[in-house]
C-alpha cells in the first residue's frame, strides 16, 4: 500500500500504522494483500528457462518490447476470455499493463475528459466528469480518479454488500463517465450476482438512451481466482458491451511486487473507427506512463496455464481459523466468497475502532490492520478489515491475542476459540 493514502485523509490512522511496527516489537501483520504463497514450481521453471534463452541469445533480449503480441500471452488470454463468457475476444483487445493499478490507470486516463480543450483555449471550462464507486471499496481507487482530473462519487453497497441498483441508477448524473465495480470484492469477499449485473447492465443501457457517451464499466477482477464456491465469478461481458475488464498476477501467482497486469476492453466497446481510436489512445496513455509492461515477467508467466495455480485451501484454511475466533468474540462477520479478507464489524462492547486499535497495537505483538473507514469513509467506522495471506501461524498468533485481550469479557461464555 501507498503509504501517501493513508496520510492523506487518515494521518490518525497512519501513526497507528508505523506505531504497530515500532521497533523492539514482533508484529502480527494483517494488514495489506501481499501473498505469502510462492509462485508454483513451474513459474521458477519458466523463469529459469526465459533467462538462458536470453542469455544465450546473441542480441540483447531486455530491449522494448517489439510487435503486438510477442510472447502470444494477449492471444491466450483473449480465447480464454471468449471460451468464459461467449464473446469474441481478439489479442488486440489486450493490453499488458504494470499490473491491475497501472491498467485502471491507464484506462481512466483514457476516458476522463479534460476540463480544459487544449485545441480552444477560448471555450467554456467543462465541470470535471464522475466516476461511480461501490463503497466499501479498494482504498487506491479515489486517487487513482482524482489523479486523472475526475470526480470520485461514492455510492453504498447494500446491507448484505452486494449491489444497490437503485443507489446506483439515483447517482448517474449527465456528468457520469464510468463505474468501477470489484467483485470478488476487496474488502467484503462478496460476489456481485449474475442478477444484480444483470440488472445495473439494463440501468445503463436505459440511462446511454439519453446520452451521447455511453457510460462505460471498469470490471475490476483481480480475485476471480480466489473463490471458495464452486461457481465462476459472475462477470458484466455477456450483458454489456461499454467495458473494460481488469486482472493481474499479484494474487493469483503470488507475484504482487513484479507488477504485471491486463486489461482487456470489450470487443463491442464501439463502433470499429471509435474502437481503433480507443486502442491508440490506451496504448498511448501506457508509453506515457511506463512505456510498457515488465517485459521478464510477459515472458515467463506466457509459458503457465491460465488457471489452476493459486493454493485456494491455505486461504480458506486461515479464513475459517480467525472467523471462528471472530465470530465467538462477538464481531458480526460474513464468510467471504471470494478474496484473502475477513469484513468485521466490531463488538458492541468496543466504543470505537480507535478504542479497538489502541488496544491490540499495545504490547510487545501488536495486532495489525486497516480501519473499516478507509475503504468508504465514515459508514464504515466500526468496521476492521483482516488479510490472512500470511502463514497459518500468524493467524494462530492473531487469534491467541485477541483470545487474550477478549478473555475477560468472555470468561463465563463457555467457547472455545
Amino acid at each position: 500500500m501507498n503509504p501517501s493514502i493513508l496520510t492523506q485523509s487518515f494521518p490518525s490512522v497512519y501513526d497507528h500504522f508505523l506505531h504497530g511496527r515500532r521497533e523492539g516489537t514482533t508484529p502480527i501483520d494483517l494488514s495489506i494483500g501481499n501473498p505469502h504463497l510462492k509462485p508454483p514450481a513451474c513459474y521458477y521453471q519458466a523463469m529459469t528457462n526465459v533467462l538462458r534463452e536470453i542469455q544465450e541469445t546473441p542480441g540483447n533480449g531486455h530491449g522494448y518490447s517489439v510487435g503486438e503480441d510477442p510472447f502470444g500471452l494477449c492471444q491466450a488470454l483473449a480465447t480464454d476470455l471468449s471460451v468464459r463468457f461467449d464473446v469474441p475476444f481478439r489479442k488486440a483487445d489486450i493490453l499488458m499493463t504494470v499490473g491491475a493499478t497501472g491498467a485502471l490507470d491507464v484506462i481512466l486516463k483514457t476516458l476522463i475528459r479534460p476540463t480544459v480543450d487544449v485545441l480552444n483555449p477560448k471555450a467554456p471550462t467543462r465541470r470535471p466528469d464522475e466516476i461511480l464507486v461501490i463503497a466499501p471499496y479498494f482504498v487506491e481507487y479515489l486517487n487513482l480518479i482524482q489523479g486523472n482530473g475526475a470526480t470520485p462519487v461514492i455510492v453504498p453497497s447494500g446491507t448484505d454488500f452486494g449491489l444497490d441498483i437503485d443507489a446506483i441508477e439515483n447517482a448517474i448524473t449527465s456528468r457520469t463517465r464510468a463505474i468501477l465495480i470489484n467483485s470478488p470484492n476487496n474488502p467484503t469477499g462478496v460476489i456481485y450476482s449474475e442478477e444484480s449485473l444483470q440488472d445495473l447492465a439494463f440501468v445503463l443501457e436505459t440511462k446511454n438512451l439519453e446520452r451521447k457517451l455511453p457510460i462505460a464499466v471498469i470490471e475490476d477482477a483481480v480475485y476471480d481466482s480466489i473463490l471458495f464456491t464452486d461457481e465462476p465469478t459472475p462477470s458484466m461481458i455477456p450483458h454489456y458491451p461499454h467495458l473494460f475488464r481488469v486482472n493481474s498476477y499479484s494474487k493469483s501467482l503470488g507475484l504482487a511486487g513484479e507488477r504485471l497486469g491486463y486489461l482487456a476492453m470489450h470487443p463491442n466497446f464501439a463502433p470499429v473507427n471509435e474502437r481503433q481510436q480507443t486502442v491508440e489512445a490506451l496504448n498511448l496513455n501506457q508509453r506515457m506512463r511506463v512505456v510498457h509492461a515488465p517485459l521478464l515477467q510477459h515472458r515467463v508467466v506466457a509459458r503457465l496455464p491460465l488457471h489452476g495455480l493459486t493454493n485456494v485451501e491455505v486461504y480458506r484454511r486461515n479464513l475459517e481459523r480467525l472467523h471462528m475466533t471472530l465470530s465467538v468474540l462477538g464481531f458480526e462477520v460474513q464468510r467471504p466468497q471470494g478474496t484473502f479478507y475477513l469484513w468485521a464489524m466490531l463488538p458492541s462492547q468496543i466504543a470505537s475502532e480507535i478504542d479497538f486499535r489502541q488496544l491490540v497495537q499495545e504490547g510487545q505483538n501488536p495486532l495489525l490492520y486497516l480501519p473499516g473507514a478507509l475503504f468508504g469513509g465514515k459508514a464504515y467506522s466500526r468496521f476492521v478489515r483482516f488479510s490472512v495471506c500470511v502463514p497459518y501461524e500468524q493467524v494462530e498468533r492473531a487469534c491467541q491475542r485477541l483470545r487474550e485481550l477478549f478473555a475477560t469479557s468472555h470468561s463465563d461464555s463457555g467457547s472455545t476459540l
